[in-house]
């Protein structure tokens, strides 16, 4: 099979640059924008990630809605009553938000990202919302698995418990969806990474540094085409590849 992945920005805000290579480039203002991810040509139809509205962010991250689930959903010819499985890749309020609106969906989530998600500890507390998932029809795996022919998950510890990214093949190789809160930024090494060694960065909300550091370099090392969940340049970009 191969792929294509339509990206649909549902919103965006300002962020400090450090959120995605923690240690580094503090003070340095970007764009961030949040998105669900259609996976063209699947059977039965996928989509990675539920999304969120703007008015899902707390004052802290101002965020303002691009378009709506039903108006993003429309570019790509969908309706959310059309999905059939939304593979999550981390619990967090900005991916699964807007979950109740796909009536007909399964959700596709790692166990141990649940088994968090309801009890969290008290300093990642305020990124999960259990009214967003507790009474979905979840599939629940443990580890790597196959989702469909030519889609598989893996899991990308450390932003979260039970973050899983996503390899999709496409005509242009593997594209991985990352399974935790990255820019293209994250995956570049600077020259002040290099002389301390580091080939990439890490988010900088994590439940493990040292494990998302991990996360970002498996992906590195794996991926022909790099999908990072919050990187603005999706907004205009219309299919990968």
């Amino acid at each position: 099979m191969n792929y294509v992945i339509k990206p649909i920005a549902l919103c965006e805000g300002i962020r400090d640059m450090s959120q995605w290579t923690y240690r580094w480039n503090i003070g340095k203002k970007v764009k961030s924008a949040c998105y669900i991810w259609y996976i063209q040509g699947s059977d039965p139809v996928t989509i990675v990630d539920a999304g969120a509205q703007g008015e899902h962010y707390n004052k802290e991250f101002p965020t303002t809605s691009i378009f709506s689930l039903e108006q993003g959903l429309q570019s790509v010819g969908l309706k959310a009553e059309e999905i059939e499985q939304v593979i999550v890749t981390h619990l967090h309020f900005d991916h699964i938000a807007l979950a109740s609106k796909y009536k007909n969906a399964t959700f596709i989530v790692q166990k141990r990202e649940l088994e968090y998600a309801c009890n969290p500890h008290v300093f990642n507390a305020v990124d999960y919302n259990r009214e967003y998932f507790e009474n979905l029809k979840f599939r629940i795996i443990d580890g790597d698995c196959e989702i469909l022919p030519d889609v598989k998950v893996f899991l990308t510890p450390g932003h979260s418990p039970g973050g899983q990214s996503i390899q999709i093949e496409t005509w242009r190789g593997k594209a991985i969806i990352t399974g935790f809160c990255s820019q293209m930024s994250t995956f570049t090494q600077t020259p002040s990474m290099k002389e301390k060694g580091l080939e990439v960065a890490a988010c900088g909300l994590h439940t493990d540094c040292r494990e998302v550091y991990d996360s970002a370099l498996k992906v590195k090392n794996m991926a022909d085409i790099i999908v990072p969940l919050h990187d603005p340049m999706f907004i205009d970009i219309k299919s990968i590849p």
